[in-house]
């Protein structure tokens, strides 16, 4: 008890130092390095959504506004806002004399184009569609700086949409989307990259806020998470993002030499069912298994114990705006493998495909299924890519991955579970889901959103698309002078703007 209790305290001290940015005081390197888990294939989130390009993203580019982890909207780019009584219209006022990295001013019609060009896969440079465009009838420049969003049908959690990376509209019309489509105002612009090795952000010396004390990052490419840790033990990088629980504990129990900087996750592990085979849209198979799926086990073997995730049995994480407890099926092996076999499915061997970080997780879901009767074949693929390279494939019956949440609070939802969801390798496709959907999204209260979104989080639990099994926590891992990285409550949003070493 004493050691764990010493444990939360380490842990504890150190989160708390997360928030805290440099002073004034001490001297600091003008250059970092931080470890990666991937290589940067694109600099703009609308062109792909890889976990390193998000993370680049959070540094390169501001959003109307800025998202807290507890649900509440701050001023980036927009000042002020406000919408009518019915939600159907959202007007933003401007913060003026912005610049972006090509010295453009930021106006309205920067809004618009980003909005109207990013609104759909088909133009150049567009592989993932602006969150939250299936709801706006039109976007309508006011004033030089003001602009307002005509929505389709009331919507009362659209000002979560707003965070979202605006384009600079002259960038892209005069250097062409592909290069244009990589400047925004962020704090760091986009400076190099050499493929498979690393990419740099430099400070962006006419930025609209604070100005970060670290002149420029370098993002090393270090795939393996041993590796990226001997590079942190060796001194090769400042700053680790991620890596193996083991590894992660041993550096908890360093405080001398390390910083580990925590937070909960908002982004769910879980296996989910491909509904374009046979087994996949069978829900007797989907039951069954979501009965055989141990999630102690899987906690103690892959999650040292709780140390570095917790539990989870609901699609949507419990620190979550709007989360809800649901009755998900109970650990009852024996009962699974009754179920298959008086449904003529006894002995049926599944195809689950996966990566490197989630081998661990696919090894013990194989051996709690083969407790049920059930086989299960692993397939490893690369990470970078993952989703689209599977759907591609269209060879698995079931395969893990972790949420994402974009914009608003049911956006789990919409862009995993709904019919032609283009984030999910599930192709789950249920009209029943999408009248339940539709009838939450069209609530005329934020209040009564939430009651009808924690029906809908049940109503999930019982079809069973996928089995939610863990929320890893976030973990990055700094020299002893390394801080003021915001981990904020997903891999996607963790911001290393204004990370820095003192010397």
């Amino acid at each position: 008890m004493k050691k764990l209790l010493s444990l939360m305290l380490v842990v504890a001290m150190v989160v708390t130092l997360c928030s805290v940015t440099a002073m004034a005081d001490p001297g600091y390197k003008k250059d970092i390095r931080i470890g990666t888990l991937a290589d940067l294939t694109v600099a703009c989130r609308y062109a792909g959504t890889a976990t390193v390009t998000t993370q680049t993203c959070n540094s390169t580019f501001n959003g109307l506004v800025a998202i807290q982890t507890d649900g509440t909207a701050v001023a980036e780019l927009a000042t002020e806002w406000t919408s009518n009584d019915t939600a159907t219209e959202w007007t933003f006022t401007l913060r003026e004399g912005v610049k972006f990295h090509d010295g453009s001013d930021f106006t309205a019609e920067d809004v618009k184009f980003t909005w109207d060009y990013c609104s759909t896969t088909s133009n150049e440079g567009v592989s993932q569609a602006i969150s939250g465009i299936a709801y706006v009838d039109e976007v309508v420049v006011d004033a030089p700086y003001q602009v307002t969003f005509k929505l389709k049908a009331p919507s009362a959690d659209w000002l979560n949409y707003a965070a979202q990376d605006i384009l600079s509209k002259t960038a892209c019309e005069t250097m062409g989307i592909l290069e244009g489509q990589k400047i925004g105002t962020g704090p760091y612009y986009f400076d190099s990259v050499e493929t498979g090795v690393s990419w740099t952000i430099r400070r962006f010396e006419d930025y609209w806020g604070e100005k970060p004390v670290t002149e420029s990052i370098t993002f090393v490419v270090i795939t393996d998470a041993s590796s990226r840790a001997l590079a942190l033990q060796s001194g090769d990088i400042d700053a680790m993002y991620d890596g193996n629980p083991s590894d992660i504990v041993n550096f908890i129990y360093d405080p001398d030499n390390y910083n580990v900087f925590s937070a909960s996750n908002i982004q769910v592990v879980y296996a989910g069912f491909n509904a374009n085979t046979e087994y996949g849209s069978n829900k007797i198979v989907r039951q069954a298994v979501a009965m055989s799926v141990n999630r102690e086990d899987i906690l103690a073997v892959c999650y040292e114990d709780g140390l570095c995730g917790t539990l989870c049995d609901n699609f949507i994480s419990p620190v979550a705006v709007g989360y809800t407890d649901v009755d998900a099926y109970k650990y009852d092996p024996e009962g699974a493998k009754a179920l298959l076999e008086e449904n003529g499915l006894g002995g049926i061997t599944l195809k689950l495909y996966t990566f490197a970080k989630y081998i661990p997780v696919a090894e013990m879901l194989q051996s709690n299924l083969r407790d049920a009767g059930i086989n299960v074949e692993i397939q490893e693929w690369a990470q970078t890519g993952f989703t689209k390279a599977i759907r591609e494939d269209n060879g698995y019956d079931m395969a893990i991955n972790c949420t994402s949440q974009y914009g608003g609070i049911i956006t789990v939802m919409i862009e995993y579970l709904k019919t032609g969801a283009t984030r999910s390798f599930m192709n789950y496709a249920n009209p029943e889901f999408d009248e339940k959907l539709a009838d939450v999204l069209a609530s005329g209260t934020y209040e009564e959103m939430l009651a009808k979104y924690a029906d809908l989080q049940q109503y999930v639990a019982e079809e069973v698309p996928g089995v939610a099994l863990a929320t890893a926590n976030l973990f990055c891992i700094g020299s002893k002078n390394f801080g003021g990285v915001n981990l904020n409550a997903q891999a996607v949003d963790v911001d290393f703007s204004y990370c820095y070493v003192t010397e």
